[in-house]
């Protein structure tokens, strides 16, 4: 097996977390990135290759995948669960030497944070990558990043809506949990690449701060304003109760889904984040209270 990585296949490539690893692979300039799509595009930078695949196919993603040192899975697909479990079959298959499945969320480690309605996906792949890696067919690294610090406050995810000014606080709003910077998740990712040896067959945990909700609505008010907030409070476990109802049910919504996410980030503590040697070992910087508000300023400009 290789001790450099030199040839990555990268998934999911179009979305937030994977075109911002398509950039930071391309500037690296130290990689031959191949990217898998469904469909032809346009717009990828001269050096990237792509390869079509259909993604129901193992046959079709082992032949996209040979050759590859490694595999990068950015996808996000609720609705089809099982993808990423046969995206790592498929590159074991083909003889990729190193597997970083699509993790980037709440610790593996923990079963009570990952409800099996929301992350039957995550934990089956998972072990999968477990499995195969203690059988020798390939080795695997993951990254868990907890709460993405950019997407969250740009979309609101976090029940933090800045640009309304209204904040739905998880409980009291006091618990603390990580954030990480999209780009911050994006060169722990290139940087467990460049590091192969260090990085086998474990899982990282990384943040540039770790802050309850209370503490982020507190920066972003001294950014957008203290006047005018609409601040209510929510019981999540009467939130998730609601949700695994309706999703038992068969009611599956972004609004459901995300109230299980939600209710893991603001009531489950891992320990894991507490130490900080993945931190140095992956690139990723803590991040003060100025270097937020310029996020948080930088994302209501946007909405301006």
């Amino acid at each position: 097996m290789p001790s450099i990585i030199k040839n990555v296949a990268l998934a999911g490539a179009s979305g937030t977390l994977g075109s911002t690893i398509l950039n930071d692979l391309v500037q690296d300039g130290n990689f031959n990135v191949t990217v898998l799509v469904r469909k032809q595009v346009q717009t990828l930078p001269a050096s990237v290759s792509a390869k079509l695949v259909n993604t129901d196919s193992a046959e079709s993603i082992i032949d996209a995948l040979r050759g590859q040192d490694a595999f990068i899975d950015a996808t996000f697909a609720p609705e089809d669960p099982n993808l990423t479990t046969r995206l790592i079959d498929a590159a074991a298959a083909a003889g990729v030497y190193r597997i970083l499945p699509g993790e980037y969320t709440l610790d593996p480690q923990i079963a009570e944070a990952r409800h099996p309605l929301v992350y039957h996906g995550k934990n089956q792949a998972y072990e999968r990558a477990k499995k195969l890696a203690a059988d020798g067919k390939t080795t695997y690294t993951t990254i868990s990043n907890s709460a993405f610090l950019d997407w969250n406050l740009r979309t609101g995810f976090i029940n933090i809506n800045l640009h309304d000014k209204k904040v739905q606080y998880m409980n009291d709003g006091t618990f603390p949990f990580p954030w990480t910077h999209v780009s911050s998740v994006s060169k722990a990712v290139v940087n467990a690449l460049r590091k192969p040896e260090q990085t086998e067959n474990r899982s990282f945990y990384i943040s540039n701060v770790v802050k309850s909700q209370r503490q982020m609505v507190d920066l972003v008010k001294e950014v957008v304003g203290t006047e005018g907030w609409e601040e209510t409070t929510l019981d999540m476990d009467q939130v998730l109760k609601k949700a695994i109802a309706e999703l038992e049910a068969g009611k599956v919504n972004f609004q459901n889904f995300g109230d299980v996410v939600r209710w893991s980030i603001s009531t489950v503590h891992s320990p894991r984040w507490e130490q900080q040697d993945d931190n140095r070992l992956l690139g990723v910087k803590e991040m003060t209270d100025d270097e937020i508000r310029r996020v948080v300023l930088d994302i209501y400009k946007e909405g301006k």
